[in-house]
Formats: structure tokens, sequence, C-alpha cells
């Protein structure tokens, strides 16, 4: 429906536009209809319309537009001017551009704006009725360096802004287009600060006079409450006022007496109206404003963050303008509702707008639904250098100060994603000084990522998460085995100021090629299908669902714990994961368990997703997760809890049984009160585990009673003794020995070291991060294990489908065997899912018959310190167990010119 229907003050624009593409700038076309024009729709892009130069290059690194064009288009119309609109003040508003417009009106011109953030607005003046000529121009042009983040002066745009990599950086003009007449005297801003603590909001009034002369009147104000079921109805507040110049600013204090709080349980919104009467000595004039406002606080106290007094803890998630079918974000609200609503639905409270800042549209959602905001200027860029850039920093916060900052749901901002720059600390300092002085309704930090500056109300930072950037397979996933024991509060503790901690995560998981039918709009994912061919070119293309649920439950692990242990740390103030959904650029970063279109990839429910990513969270504080039989299991229970109030006489029912459903043992912690906060102790929980069966995949359950908040860990026990088989020759080398005991008809199983594998792919336990292409191939290049958990060859060895936390130990400094050639026809017992940008053919373990006889090769090191290593010496008695049985009966047969692809062979030893 038309916003503009039925309001006599508004009228829409939108509908065909006639449109002339100008790549080089050459030239004004004020009269469209005499130059060969085209026609296209606005709002929308010249992508949507299939205008520009048709690009037929596949990308790989992001998605690829199908048509581009950089540089000015020219769109123009005719529109009439109402005979009710005489001697009233007429404004065009375009809500976005991108980027820069200029306007003319009967061939005359009228001005220029270059807001990605806000909308254009020009005043046209008081209009005579009857036919105008209006013609819009719009330059994408990059001539400002938003994305130069490494000074790369304009060849590396990265802002998400106006980059390729999200949003593209498209031509065109979407939201609302529309005229807006007033009388000459008018409402021109309106900003409400919130006083919790004295009952009032602070109203800042903006009011214009285009009369030419003095005029006097009144503003009436009052405030409404959204709540139809609980309707508040402050009282009016009439403000004088006297108007003798072309603008004034009248501050007013407003009574909110009872007024009801809004926040992320119960986000009460109000609405002020504001109606104007003013007369000069021979005319009057009215005008109506409404504005959306929420009485609430929010702060940094101490090193956390408050929302009306009460401790929060962001639960974030990053929002990087990816928008597959448009190129551009939606101005709908109903589109926010669902981004937000499925945000709500994994536990997330927060979202991050990298590098940009949204529409409208997503302020009101977010108003609605209880949602915390941040906002950034729209850049990526080195700062306190160029001073075109450090103007637009400015402009640009101020922008969208003036023009969301009521907004309850707007509670942080920064300046930058990530800021570089010799400077940058002092400029940061500057902006951050200059905004809070103007408006305290929000938190504000110099940069996300860096620095941490003094000025920051908080920091956003990297620090505390468990990949650093090049650390590799010397992070903590990959180079500890894993306990829930960690925590940042050194970090914490350190600060003096609140820590959010920046883009935390960034795991991946294989590409869902599922989703390829979905890129019906203007964006192709060439990337995504040049994968998929290249994995069916290597005769895997069957496999790719599996490879999605298996790295996706291991991903999902992965982000289990990245969260957990920043709930774990008291007086942490938040997270922002990057991300919950994919992010399709930067080299095809697939690192949400959600796709671009904000759709589950099917290996994570957002109940299961929940339990450990909401406002209440049970946390399990473990020395380790893989056990012995002889040791006695314990866990420090934890809560973290930021709900709406306190919990009273809360009761912690925790259970320790195995993965089939079988109880081992059970009981209650009870608390008077769990008060807000993280990192929360309940006490204790210990079981000995001798009596308990082992080897056996156990978990760990903890449940609140009276509330859905449960939360669980997978346990693992190993026996203090395992079997031996003497039928079965195990060797690091395929030594004579070896080969005698093949050509003999009996079984070798082959573990042999990293340095005797003929790849050097490295293997770890996670997932990439990010992905190779963007990291420079920091290791590892692998995205778990897949096996089928009912092999024979794993019957000794608790396992599911995929990577758990058990496998480290397995494959810690292990190599893989690359299938490939004679070898390719070999299905692996264990197989290793590789990048998706190479698709090999990887495995763990396989089999084949060789010589006359029966070879297991296992790249995982089965042979050393496997008194200390209850996994990896589970894996070998499980492997020697079904080798040493009838089950173990190779259907490939290979000759040792094929084995030799695979593993080196001692030099001195020939085939014979």
């Amino acid at each position: 429906m038309d916003p503009t229907e039925g309001d006599r003050d508004r009228r829409s624009l939108a509908g065909d536009w006639r449109v002339r593409l100008d790549p080089y700038g050459l030239g004004i076309w004020l009269d469209h209809r005499q130059d060969g024009s085209t026609v296209m729709a606005l709002p929308g892009s010249t992508d949507e319309a299939g205008l520009g130069d048709r690009n037929d290059t596949a990308w790989t690194d992001h998605l690829s537009r199908q048509y581009q064009h950089i540089g000015p288009v020219w769109y123009q119309r005719e529109l009439t001017i109402p005979q009710e609109w005489s001697g009233r003040r007429v404004v065009l508003s375009l809500e976005r551009p991108h980027w820069e417009s200029r306007v003319w009106l009967d061939g005359r011109y009228v001005g220029r704006r270059d807001s990605l953030c806000a909308p254009h607005e020009y005043e046209l003046g008081s209009l005579h009725p009857g036919e105008r000529d209006l013609v819009v121009r719009v330059d994408n042009t990059v001539r400002i360096g938003v994305g130069d983040a490494n000074g790369a002066q304009g060849q590396f745009n990265l802002a998400h802004a106006t980059s390729d990599h999200t949003q593209t950086n498209w031509n065109g003009i979407v939201g609302r287009i529309e005229l807006r007449a007033t009388d000459l005297v008018w409402v021109e801003d309106v900003q409400v600060h919130p006083d919790l603590a004295a009952d009032t909001a602070r109203v800042v009034l903006t009011l214009g006079n285009a009369t030419g002369e003095p005029v006097a009147g009144q503003v009436r104000l009052q405030a409404t409450s959204s709540d139809p079921a609980d309707r508040h109805v402050c009282p009016a507040l009439d403000v004088p006022f006297q108007l003798a110049t072309e603008r004034v600013v009248i501050d007013a204090v407003y009574p909110m007496a009872d007024a009801r709080r809004w926040d992320e349980f119960s986000p009460t919104l109000y609405r002020l109206d504001v109606r104007l009467a003013a007369s000069s000595t021979a005319t009057a004039y009215h005008d109506d404003h409404q504005v959306p406002f929420g009485m609430r606080s929010f702060e940094a106290v101490g090193r956390q963050l408050q929302l009306n007094g009460r401790p929060v803890f962001l639960r974030g998630t990053l929002e990087c303008c990816v928008f597959p079918l448009t190129g551009y974000p939606p101005t709908d609200v109903d589109a926010w509702r669902r981004i937000m609503g499925i945000a709500r639905a994994y536990g997330l409270n927060h979202l991050r707008f990298h590098s940009w800042c949204p529409p409208r549209a997503a302020f009101l959602a977010a108003d609605e639904l209880g949602f915390l905001l941040q906002v950034e200027t729209p850049l990526w860029a080195e700062l306190g250098s160029d001073p075109l850039v450090d103007a637009f920093a400015y402009a640009e916060g101020d922008r969208i100060l003036r023009t969301y900052g009521n907004h309850p749901s707007f509670c942080l901002m920064a300046v930058s994603n990530e800021p570089s720059g010799p400077d940058r600390a002092s400029f940061l300092g500057g902006i951050v000084t200059h905004w809070r002085a103007q408006d305290t309704r929000r938190v504000y930090t110099g940069g996300s990522g860096w620095p941490a500056i003094p000025e920051n109300d908080y920091h956003c930072m990297p620090e505390p998460r468990s990949y650093h950037w090049e650390e590799g397979l010397g992070a903590r996933f990959n180079a500890e085995p894993f306990a829930t024991d960690v925590d940042y509060r050194e970090i914490v503790h350190a600060a003096e100021v609140p820590i959010v901690t920046h883009e935390i995560g960034q795991w991946t998981s294989y590409p869902d090629y599922r989703q390829l039918a979905k890129y019906t709009g203007v964006l192709e994912p060439r990337n995504l299908a040049t994968f998929r061919a290249s994995l069916d070119a290597n005769a895997m293309l069957e496999q790719a669902d599996a490879f999605v649920a298996a790295s996706g439950r291991l991903q999902t692990l992965l982000y289990k714990e990245e969260i957990e242990a920043t709930l774990r740390t008291p007086e942490f103030g938040g997270f922002q994961l990057l991300d919950l959904h994919d992010f399709p650029g930067q080299g095809t970063a697939l690192v949400g368990v959600l796709d671009a279109f904000w759709d589950s990839k099917g290996y994570v429910t957002p109940e299961e997703f929940r339990r450990f990513c909401a406002e209440t969270v049970l946390l399990a504080s473990m020395p380790k997760v893989v056990w012995r039989a002889h040791e006695t299991f314990d866990a420090l229970v934890q809560v973290a809890h930021f709900g709406p109030e306190p919990i009273d006489d809360a009761r912690v029912a925790w259970r320790l049984g195995y993965a089939s459903g079988e109880r081992i043992a059970s009981g209650t912690l009870e608390a008077p009160r769990i008060p807000f906060g993280s990192g929360l102790e309940l006490g204790e929980v210990t079981v000995p585990l001798a009596d308990v069966a082992a080897p056996s995949h156990l978990v760990f359950e903890l449940a609140l009673d009276g509330t859905p908040h449960t939360n669980r860990w997978d346990l693992w026990l190993y026996p203090e003794h395992v079997g031996s088989s003497t039928a079965v020759h195990v060797t690091e080398r395929l030594d004579p020995a070896s080969l005698a005991v093949l050509r003999q008809g009996g079984s070798v199983l082959l573990s042999p070291p990293p340095g005797a594998l003929r790849n050097d792919i490295p293997v770890g336990l996670t997932t990439p991060f990010w992905n190779l292409a963007w990291t420079g191939g920091q290791p590892p290049h692998t995205l778990g294990v897949l096996c089928d958990p009912g092999h024979a060859a794993l019957a000794a060895f608790p396992t599911q489908s995929h990577s758990n936390w058990q496998w480290w130990e397995v494959v810690h400094e292990a190599g893989c065997l690359l299938l490939e050639g004679p070898t390719a026809g070999l299905d692996p017992i264990i197989q290793v899912i590789d990048d998706w940008r190479t698709n090999r053919k990887l495995a763990l373990a396989v089999e084949a018959e060789v010589g006359g006889g029966r070879l297991l090769i296992c790249s995982a090191d089965l042979r050393s310190n496997l008194d200390q290593r209850p996994v990896a010496r589970q894996l070998r008695s499980s492997l020697l167990a079904y080798m040493g049985g009838p089950r173990f009966a190779p259907s490939v047969r290979l000759d040792l010119a094929a084995v030799d692809t695979l593993v080196e062979r001692p030099a001195a030893i020939s085939d014979h």
C-alpha cells in the first residue's frame, strides 16, 4: 500500500521514471524525453532493472552482480503540485539513494546530498500548483575513501555500506520517495531525551519559519504509550515560542510521571504528538509531528552495561548488509521483524551494523521487539589522515544521531570498523567526545575492534576470544585438550569500562548447495556454484549434505564454547558473533548456522542454540571432558542470568547419564536467589566413575526448575586397560616385516608419522577460521571428520558421525591421507572433510587388500604415549578388534605403487 495514500501533506513519487546511464559523467540531461532514455521503476536499483554492463565474471570471493554500473544515473519524471499546496513549503525526500544525489526542478539546480545513512531531503520552496519536471542524478562513484581500511586509496573498498562483498555498490533510490508539504512555519526536528530519575523527558524542538516575518505561537506536547492493554496518556504541555528568524531551538521539560519503561523484555513505546499553532500579522500556521521514543537509559557503569539501571549482557551478531535478492537493505518493517525475530529465536538480543547504518525500518522493528542496536558510520577506513574522510565521519555521525536518535533500540554507536592510521586515536577521541556532548542517550566507542582509547564508554575488542589472527593450529581449540573452565576475567578486570568481544567465532561450515535455488534476484552465487562443480568433479557431490551436517555440528560446538566462555566471565559486557548467518563475501565466509537468507541449514535448532545463548544460561566448569574409569567426575555448576528479574528459590537439577539415555547419577543444587550477573557459582557436582561402563559416551545435563533453561555437555569415559590383538601386525612403516605379513595373507595396521605422508594438508580439530582465501591459508584446512558410528571398525570407539571434543587427541599433530588417482576409489572408514575450494577426498583411516593381505592405514598417531592418550588408545583398540575379526574384508585392491601415493616407504624397500 502507498504509505502516502490519504495523506494530504504527502505525495509518493514511486513508479516509473525515465532513466539514462552516464558512466563517464559526460554531461547533464535534464530532458530525458529527447535522448533515448529507458524506463525503470523506483524505488529500485539499476541492477534490478537490468541496466549497466553485463557481468559474466565468476567471482569466488563474493556473490556476482548480473549487471553493474558505476557512475552517474539520471532519473527524471513529471510531477503535479496540487492546488491545495499553493503557498505551502514543499520538501523532496529520498529515503536511501546510493550514493550522492543532485536535484533539478524545472531545470533549476536545487542542491546536492551525499549521506549513505540518512534520507536526502531537498527544500523546493513554495511552489505554484501544476506540472513540474524533476530530475535526480544519483552517482555511486566512490569519491570518499570510506572503505580504505589500510590506506588503499579506493583500490580495496571494504566498508559494508558500499562494498560488492556485501550489499554491492548499487545505484538507485530505495525506500520512500515523496514530496511533503508543510505550512510556512513548521516543526523541523524533535529530539526526546528521557530522564528516568526525574520521570521527565527533555524535548528539544527545532522550528522553521519561511514567512519572512516574525511569528508567535505554541507547541503542544502529549505522549501516549503504544500498549493498547495498558494505555498510558501523559498530560499535555503547551510550550509558547517567538520565532523571529528562520530557525529556533526550544528546550522543554515534559513530565512523564508513572511512565512505563522500555527494555528488551517489555519494550513499551511512546508516541509524542507535537502540534504547532502559530500566527503572523495575517496568517495562521499549523503543523503536526509524531515521534516514537522509549523511556529508557543505557549507560556504562563500571565494567558493565546497564539498561534502566539493570545489568545487561549483549548477545549479538553482526548485520553486514547481506541481502542477496536485492543487493540493498530492506526499507520495510516486516523484513526487519523477520531478521530480528530469527535472531531472538536463537537467543540473541543485539545486532551490530558493521560499517553501515540501516534504514528507519530496522529501528522501528527493534523498538517493537526490544532489540539493542549498535550503529556505525559507513567507514572501514584510515582515520585522522584524510580531511575528506574525517569530515564525512563527523557529518554522517551527526546525521545518524539526528535521524535515528529517538529510537530506544539505538543503544550503542561506533565510528568505524577496525580503523587504521597513525593518528586514529586522537581523531576517534575527538569525535566520540563530540557525539557524547550532544547526545547522552547511548554509549559510544571509537572503533569496533580497536583502539581502546580513554574516551570510549566501552571497548569493542578482539582480545577475549578463542582464536586470534594467524594463530592457526596454535589456537586454543587446536592446541590444547578441551576444557570448560576457561574464562576471560583477567582481561576484563584489566579494563575500566565494559568489554564487548569483537567478531567472536568466525568458524565455518561446508557450503550448503541446496540454497542455490534461492538466488533469484540481482546476485548470482557463482562462487558457490564453482565450489559445487569442484565437488562434483571430484566425485563426492552425493556427500554434500553429509559434509554440511558434520561440519555444521562441529561448528555449533565451537560456537557453544565461544559463547559459554564469555558467560562464565564475571562483569563481561557481551559478545558480537561473526556470524549467526553466512557472509558470502571476503573469500566466501560460511560462518553462520544460518545461510545468507537467515534460513536454517538444518543442523542446529533455535531451541538447541538457546541452551547456551539466552538471557539465562546454565554452565558447567570442567577441567576436561575426557575421563578415565578410575577418576571422579567433577564440575562446578554456574549460571549467567540477565533476565527481567532475579530468580528466587532456584533449584537446578543435574544428571549424568549415558548418551543412550540411561541415568548414572543425579541431584539438585539450590540457591536462595540468582541475581543478575555472569559466572555465578551454584555448587559443585562430583560423581565417582569406577562403576560406569567404559568406553562410553556420557552426557552431563542441567535444568533450572520451572523454566525452559537447560544445557548439556558431551563427555567420554575410557577404561584403564584395553585389549590387544596378536593377529594384527602394527607398524609405522611398510618395512620388510610388514610386507611379509601382507604376502602371507595377514593383516597390517599402518600408523605412519606425519612426515611419511605424501601430503602436507594441515589438519586440526576445528573448521577453518573465516576462510582460507581471505586469511592467507591459516590452518587448519579441513572441516572435521565424517564417519559412520555403526561401522564395525568403530564398534568399540564411541563417536558421533562428526568431530566432537574427544577427537582432539586423535587429530592433534596428525595428517591425513589424500585419496586421488589409484586410491580415489577407496571408501574411508574415517573421512576428513576438505576445504570447499579444493574438495579433495581425504581420510584419516582407509582399508584395502594389498599384496595378498589386508591393510588398514590410519594417519593419526596410534603408537606413542598411549598410556597418556586414552582416546587414541581406544581408537587403536577398536581398529585392532575389527581387523582381528571376520568383518575386516576390504573390497578395494591396491598394489604397492598405489599405497606409495599415500605413504612413503623406506627407500631400501622394494616391491618384492
